[in-house]
């Protein structure tokens, strides 16, 4: 199919600026047949309404009263893409914004090869220094890794390879693989919905590529893990928990190990410093995936 419809979706939560930083990008991209799709998960900043006056006519909006969640929202705009007769839907996160040749690139790969594309990712403010060229899973530890991050890109990552998985930061994904593997789980509510996708899809037969010709950069600070909040710990604690129970059957033992003994140290640390939230986001978070507690946080 020559220039085939490619719907990029958006979901934005209070964070206007970095939402029209990235659709002026994607308007400035080269590719001409595309739509973009901004879903507003109950924004009360007041940014929907800036955001649609500023792109009348040029975006797809969908209004959510709560926020409904990464999976749920992207659901969404997957729904209203397919609607639309799109054959590749983009989910890219709000805080990035694309080089002019971005699409193009990662539709090659996907034609070719029938597979969800993951691009070169690196650091916004640092632009040489790389943030994800794929994804790896660590299984004994029950962890993913961004291939490269934190390193200077020298060209060491400048080859197309099959990979484990594709960031949420932004997957490319065939119309095809949506309507053999479905949307992504709701379950989660935020945090994992991305690895889970692509294990399901790498489940049905298909393949997770990356390619370093499709340049994105995400505005992710390459100190921000000693700033997580509590919504972070109980979310990627509870959903690391529940990911590995459904598919690390293999090294399960060796991850829960790893797992609580590790949370027993980080706890005490946090406790040292008096910071009893995030102590009690983490416990939380443990006893609601052990009480089997899915979805968004009560």
């Amino acid at each position: 199919m020559i220039n085939p419809l490619v719907a990029i979706i958006l979901v934005n939560f209070n964070n206007k600026n970095d939402t029209e930083e990235c659709i002026e990008s994607l308007l400035k991209e080269n590719y001409d047949n595309k739509k973009i799709i901004v879903v507003d998960n109950g924004s009360k900043d007041g940014s929907i309404t800036e955001l649609k006056r500023q792109f009348e006519n040029k975006v797809i909006f969908i209004e959510n009263q709560d926020n409904l969640g990464f999976s749920c929202a992207n659901n969404q705009g997957i729904e209203l893409a397919l609607k639309e007769n799109a054959q590749y839907i983009m989910l890219l996160n709000n805080d990035t914004v694309v080089e002019q040749e971005f699409i193009k690139p990662m539709l090659e790969v996907a034609e070719r090869k029938n597979c969800i594309v993951s691009p070169k990712i690196p650091y916004y403010d640092e632009k040489n220094i790389l943030w994800s060229c794929g994804g790896e899973f660590r299984w004994k530890k029950g962890t993913t890794h961004n291939r490269g991050i934190n390193e200077v890109d020298n060209g060491q990552f400048d080859e197309e390879k099959e990979v484990d998985f594709a960031s949420g930061c932004c997957l490319f994904i065939p119309r095809k693989i949506l309507e053999t593997v479905g949307m992504l789980s709701d379950e989660y509510f935020l945090y994992y919905e991305d690895t889970d996708y692509c294990l399901k899809a790498k489940h049905a037969g298909f393949k997770i590529v990356y390619t370093p010709k499709a340049v994105v950069y995400h505005k992710v600070s390459r100190t921000m893990g000693g700033a997580e909040s509590p919504t972070v710990l109980y979310y990627s604690n509870r959903n690391r928990l529940y990911f590995n129970d459904k598919y690390n059957k293999q090294h399960k033992h060796k991850f829960l190990l790893y797992f609580y003994g590790t949370r027993m140290v980080k706890i005490s640390l946090l406790a040292i410093k008096g910071e009893k939230d995030k102590v009690s986001a983490i416990k939380e978070g443990i006893y609601d995936y052990k009480r089997r507690k899915i979805g968004k946080r009560a």
